[in-house]
């Protein structure tokens, strides 16, 4: 796994020409369709979801969005995956309990010479930063939905972060839920926020 690419560098990532390349997302704004409302719950009405992430978690989603749109400016590209919602604990990714929220899609037919499970996996590799698959991701159904799921490690100098993406396809988009912790116990309190997901 690379160290220098996708969610292990700050706060997230960017898919352009199949490579990942980091961003710091910033402040958090709804796009159409969706909102960020009842508190810190989060809504996609076009993917038909609900989502509750951690309550002292910052929405870092404006800038991760602009900083997209620099990086694809810069390479003349519009392959890019989309940023649904960036959150973290804060800036300092070295801290012992920094932890971090990412949710993204990608166009299912773009891996249409994949199986669905191969296409989950693959995304979720992506959304890592990473094009190494950590052995065989698990099928999971949560709330009628069903997912992959996958479970990535890092040594970053003292720091040891995981890393746990949820994917599943919705209305023809491959859809990951991203977590990322430099501690165990915050990176379960982070997964067990997949309990508070709802489809509609």
């Amino acid at each position: 796994m690379n160290g220098n690419a996708g969610l292990w560098k700050l706060t997230g990532s960017i898919l352009v020409l199949g490579v990942l390349i980091c961003v710091q997302p910033s402040m958090g704004q709804a796009k159409p369709g969706q909102s960020l409302s009842s508190g810190n719950a989060y809504s996609n009405l076009n993917l038909g979801f609900s989502y509750v992430p951690p309550s002292e978690m910052k929405d870092e989603t404006k800038s991760g969005r602009a900083e997209i749109r620099a990086r694809a400016a810069e390479r003349h590209t519009t392959n890019t995956l989309d940023l649904l919602l960036s959150m973290s604990s804060g800036p300092d990714a070295t801290a012992p309990y920094w932890h971090f929220v990412n949710i993204e899609t990608y166009p299912r037919q773009k891996f249409s010479d994949l199986d669905d499970a191969s296409a989950e996996a693959k995304m979720g590799a992506w959304v890592a930063g990473t094009s190494n698959l950590p052995g065989k991701p698990r099928s999971v159904v949560l709330a009628g939905q069903p997912f992959t799921v996958s479970v990535f490690g890092q040594q970053d100098g003292t720091i040891k972060k995981g890393a746990v993406v949820w994917t599943t396809i919705r209305k023809g988009k491959l859809l990951s839920f991203a977590f990322v912790a430099n501690s165990p116990e915050q990176l379960k309190r982070l997964t067990e926020s997949m309990k508070s997901i709802q489809f509609f």
